[in-house]
């Protein structure tokens, strides 16, 4: 039987605790927790000032494969990335040179907890309204296009496994979120919504194809709250974290998330048309394709149903009520539809 929420944290304390003791780290080590969610992360700072971020990962939620072959894409891409302006985790390796370390508690036995430490990525998360206008928007359009561009160079090696986001990956219970059976958190209208969400966006990924300049390996949670940004005196610099759902999918709707984002904000068109003008100044984006967008934003909001189901079959989190979120984000998905 999974542990309650207050065993989990101890027990993703304890993880990460025991984590540590494979890597050369300069003493003091200060270990602190930051969120407990997807995962459980931590905030780890060593004796010479540097700071790293650790993650522990769920027993029951993502698949360690899954997590080696995000670590094995940022290792390859980082530097990059890095030549571009586009900050992004670099995974640090174990005092054996591993990408990861499991771990297996005392008081959890037979359960392997795997963990990873990552470079920090500074910065702040801004909004509209909040010290980021369309200039900064432009650049986080920029900075997307980037990742696009280095997954269409990364080859990946033997055994690298990460989902296949497709609509049944995005609308069934076959998704990587294992979400279990959603209808007891949706209501006949909201069931009708989602149906109706998935046939579309199955229509446009069949539209889309899978060839090279339209499927490749995507961010897919590439929103405002996971850029880093700081404002130097040559401009923006834009950091990107939280590759936990590194898989391939559709370019374009990698970049939903973000506008789902961008629509709650006065002057939507004004940041829209930066933000895809920032991408646009890296990687092609034909203009007819703009017309798939609100489909797309309400895929998102229907898929985060999936999410938020699959948290309560892995230890769940004190910082979710599924039934409400489910409740806004199908509201989202009729929001979006109606922008169609």
């Amino acid at each position: 039987m999974p542990p309650n929420q207050t065993d989990f944290a101890a027990l993703t304390n304890a993880a990460a605790s025991a984590a540590l003791d494979a890597y050369d780290l300069p003493e003091p080590v200060d270990l602190r927790p930051i969120r407990l969610l997807n995962n459980a992360v931590y905030s780890v700072t060593t004796g010479d000032g540097s700071r790293f971020a650790l993650r522990v990962h769920r027993p029951r939620g993502r698949p360690a494969q899954h997590t080696l072959a995000e670590l094995t894409f940022l290792d390859a891409v980082h530097r990059q990335l890095a030549r571009e302006g586009v900050r992004v985790p670099a995974p640090v390796v174990t005092s054996d040179g591993a990408l990861s370390v499991s771990v297996e508690l005392p008081q959890d036995a037979g359960t392997l907890w795997h963990c990873d430490l990552l470079t920090w990525v500074d910065g702040d998360v801004r909004r509209p309204g909040e010290g980021l206008g369309p200039s900064g928007v432009r650049e986080l359009g920029r900075a997307h296009a980037q990742l696009h561009l280095a997954s269409e160079s990364f080859t990946p090696p033997a055994g690298f496994a990460v989902p296949h986001w497709d609509a049944d990956a995005l609308f069934t219970e076959r998704s990587p979120y294992r979400p279990g059976p959603i209808d007891a958190f949706l209501s006949g209208e909201d069931r009708t919504d989602f149906d109706r969400v998935a046939e579309l966006t199955a229509k446009v990924f069949a539209d889309l194809g899978t060839g090279s300049e339209a499927f490749g390996l995507v961010h897919m949670d590439f929103i405002l709250g996971n850029c880093h940004t700081v404002r130097t005196a040559h401009g923006w610099s834009i950091g990107v974290l939280d590759f936990d759902e590194l898989g391939y999918g559709h370019f374009l709707y990698d970049l939903a998330p973000v506008m789902g984002n961008l629509s709650d904000y006065p002057h939507l068109r004004r940041l829209r048309a930066s933000y895809l003008d920032g991408y646009r100044s890296v990687r092609p984006l034909p203009i007819e394709l703009e017309a798939h967008l609100p489909v797309l934003m309400a895929a998102r909001h229907a898929a985060q149903c999936l999410w938020a189901a699959g948290l309560v079959h892995s230890n769940g989190s004190a910082d979710v009520d599924t039934a409400d979120h489910i409740a806004y984000r199908m509201w989202e998905v009729r929001r979006c539809l109606a922008m169609r």
